[in-house]
């Protein structure tokens, strides 16, 4: 199973990717931020729910209620990743924000070492430096000609704070829970913090048919399939190489652009991908050689 959970995690972080042009369709049909977040986050939450309902009762039971409203207030910090990110882009240029949000991948590290009173080792803090560095090169953010708004650059960071939140939460929270249970509670904590900041804007100028077609599908990417997946296979990762895979997601967001909104990658662009999946790449190998080294390890003992 740990050698399969790298991959299902960068599953879930390219399938982040996505929403960003779903977002972008959504909106140019007519549909407000409020609007696609509620029902994105609404469906989320009904999916999950129905597919726990086909857990056996003993899976589906949370015995100790402090830790199940613990993982349910969890979720919150995906609500407000969201939240932070959408109200960042009123400020800031979108190439501006994506760099401050793999910021979440150093913060989830740095959380990580301060939790368990480490250091990272020198191959995470060249993997890092890797990844800002080809996330600079892939967001364009050097070709900006723009003054910078220091609201919207703190908006984003608190936006990439809570996606760290997120990865620590998902690798180490609730770990007795089966992972899709786990997965329900977070949805439920994140559909309500949802509701509560966007809820009463939700029907401004809104279709309510759109929402509830363009709602379902966008919470397939946007929640349901990230989500499962790191809650299944985040604990099987080391919390570094967790948080360096889910840097994914840049990539995958300029990709899914091209093919989906005909937006155009430059030579520089390209680049900074190839970088970040190389760092990856390097990240996912360490990942394996630890698992290697820990397999021998027991089976000298044994």
């Amino acid at each position: 199973m740990k050698k399969v959970a790298p991959f299902f995690v960068a599953l879930g972080a390219i399938s982040y990717g996505l929403p960003a042009s779903l977002f972008k369709l959504a909106k140019a049909d007519g549909l407000s931020d409020s609007t696609i977040l509620c029902f994105v986050f609404f469906f989320a939450c009904l999916f999950l729910n129905l597919a726990a309902a086909c857990l056996p009762k003993t899976k589906r039971q949370v015995i100790d209620h402090k830790r199940r409203n613990l993982v349910i207030l969890s979720g919150s910090s995906m609500a407000l990743t969201n939240t932070f990110y959408l109200l960042s882009l009123s400020h800031v240029p979108v190439a501006l924000a994506a760099v401050m949000l793999i910021q979440s991948m150093w913060l989830s590290i740095a959380l990580d070492c301060l939790i368990k009173q480490h250091w990272p080792t020198l191959l995470q803090v060249g993997v890092i430096l890797l990844i800002i560095f080809g996330t600079v090169l892939a967001t364009g953010v050097l070709n900006l000609h723009q003054k910078i708004s220091l609201w919207g650059l703190f908006l984003a960071f608190l936006s990439a704070f809570a996606y760290a939140l997120t990865l620590q939460f998902t690798g180490k929270l609730g770990q007795e829970l089966h992972p899709l249970n786990k997965a329900r509670l977070m949805s439920i904590g994140a559909f309500l913090v949802i509701a509560v900041i966007w809820g009463p804007q939700l029907f401004q100028g809104a279709s309510l048919v759109k929402g509830l077609a363009w709602g379902s599908f966008t919470s397939l990417f946007a929640m349901v399939l990230p989500l499962t997946c790191y809650s299944y296979f985040m604990p099987k990762v080391k919390a570094s190489t967790g948080a360096i895979i889910s840097s994914l997601e840049l990539p995958a967001s300029i990709i899914f652009a091209f093919f989906i909104l005909s937006e155009k990658i430059s030579g520089w662009q390209l680049m900074g991908v190839v970088i970040i999946i190389i760092a990856v790449v390097l990240s996912a190998r360490e990942q394996d050689s630890c698992a290697v080294s820990t397999n021998s390890v027991q089976s000298k003992k044994s």
